[in-house]
């Protein structure tokens, strides 16, 4: 009997013991438990603020360099970039109270960089009356940054190279007095003879963004005067022509080949050949179509004239109707003396457009004019003696007679896209120049200038850089 009380007591000691032991251990497990459930909830708010951040810094960096702001006032920056946080594209909820915002933009090493900073306070719903005794508050503070590159120029990295075809390119004129280079023999009086030159890269291309460096285009020639010509001359190339016949340059070594920088400009070299390149038509149509899809400024006439009111905006769109079948494209008056692009969307299912210059631009004209397989205008570019700067593109042109040029006595800067491209007149002057700028977003790759400059992208800023 004695035996068997012992062993109560002993057991109802240890039921007391646990009792005891749960009674010490439950306000941890419920500490615990709100701890791992308020950590989880500022977690995932912070996620959802570093979210919003990183969008409005890469779209304020984007507005940044589109409207061509500067570090002590970008307010089109600001207000595209608050979008991204509550607003057209946010990610946060409208009734969600962030009580800091702040945007900035600080230079460095000629690179400009544009940040975020937002801050908000979020709830503590097991710990709040612990965590004020300490911090006098209920909420957790939660502060996030986010710093993005600003580009040269907003747009994309379209264009790395002067001319880019998918079908067919020819040459007319090309070189003077070509009868001088015959089929198997160069004439010993061949200087002076470069009268066109090429300062930029010509590429061939599949136009669906798709690398296939196998592609193979129909016919290309680099002079239609001159089959024994398999390669375009530059500015160089036609100094050194002056003095030096022309066998110097057509038997060129392979460092005398022309060379480029990573924006595509021509660094040094006398020759270049057409090289395959990975580039997709469809996003430079994206780009201009979502930039001109709004607008009010429209074209009513199938002749637009750069003296029209037309030219008082940046951005024009020319939309197909009845009455504008076909499209003339008139510089009457130059534009100005700066590099601010004006953008000309041109709608698909023109039949002829032609660009006539009756003076230089001034500032460069992009030119996009839409298409597909079943609709391709016939473009006719006439440069009449005179300076053109800017973009024609037209990848889906007319595959036979495609971008016609007459560019004779003429200097034309920047970029052209067709199916197919021909090039008429002689002593001309043909020079690759970026006017949009760009990132590596375009579908651009491959063998010819795939390294684009570099765009807009979240960054870690350089050292020192004192924002507050």
């Amino acid at each position: 009997m004695y035996q068997y009380m012992q062993f109560l007591t002993k057991k109802w000691r240890q039921q007391g013991a646990i009792i005891a032991f749960t009674a010490l251990l439950l306000p941890m497990l419920i500490v615990g438990t709100g701890l791992a459930v308020d950590l989880g909830h500022v977690y995932v708010q912070y996620s959802r603020l570093q979210n919003a951040a990183d969008a409005a810094a890469l779209a304020g960096a984007h507005e940044y360099a589109f409207q061509g702001e500067k570090e002590n006032n970008h307010p089109k920056a600001d207000k595209m970039a608050e979008q991204y946080v509550q607003g057209e594209y946010h990610n946060l909820n409208p009734s969600e109270s962030i009580i800091e915002r702040k945007y900035q933009a600080k230079s460095k090493d000629k690179i400009t960089y544009y940040r975020v900073k937002l801050t908000k306070e979020v709830p503590l719903y097991f710990l709040g009356g612990i965590y004020k005794k300490f911090k006098k508050k209920e909420t957790f503070t939660v502060p996030v940054y986010s710093v993005a590159v600003v580009p040269k120029r907003a747009g994309g990295g379209f264009f790395n190279n002067m001319f880019i075809f998918k079908e067919k390119f020819d040459a007319v004129n090309s070189l003077e007095n070509p009868d001088k280079l015959s089929n198997n023999s160069y004439s010993t009086d061949s200087k002076n003879m470069i009268t066109t030159t090429f300062d930029g890269r010509i590429v061939y291309t599949k136009g669906d963004g798709v690398n296939n460096p196998n592609y193979k285009y129909e016919s290309l020639s680099y002079s239609t005067q001159t089959p024994k010509l398999d390669r375009f001359f530059t500015s160089a190339a036609r100094e050194k022509n002056a003095s030096n016949n022309i066998n110097t340059l057509m038997e060129g070594k392979d460092e005398d080949k022309a060379k480029f920088d990573e924006n595509g400009t021509l660094k040094s070299g006398y020759w270049s050949r057409a090289e395959y390149y990975n580039y997709n038509f469809k996003t430079f149509y994206d780009y201009m179509e979502k930039m001109t899809a709004n607008t009010e400024n429209k074209a009513s006439d199938q002749t637009v004239k750069t003296s029209s009111n037309l030219f008082d905006s940046d951005i024009i769109r020319v939309p197909k109707t009845n009455s504008i079948p076909n499209l003339t494209i008139e510089v009457d008056k130059s534009l100005g003396n700066n590099d601010k692009p004006v953008y000309i969307y041109v709608e698909a299912g023109m039949g002829v457009i032609n660009i006539n210059l009756n003076t230089d631009t001034g500032r460069p004209l992009i030119i996009c004019i839409a298409g597909s397989d079943s609709q391709r205008p016939q473009v006719h570019f006439n440069l009449n003696g005179h300076t053109f700067k800017g973009v024609v593109y037209a990848p889906f042109c007319d595959k036979n007679e495609g971008v016609l040029v007459n560019a004779g006595n003429s200097t034309f800067m920047g970029t052209i896209v067709g199916t197919s491209i021909s090039l008429r007149g002689n002593r001309s002057s043909y020079k690759y120049k970026d006017y949009i700028g760009g990132d590596d977003s375009s579908g651009s790759g491959g063998s010819a200038g795939s390294a684009g400059m570099k765009g807009t992208r979240l960054v870690t800023p350089p050292q020192g850089m004192n924002w507050d």
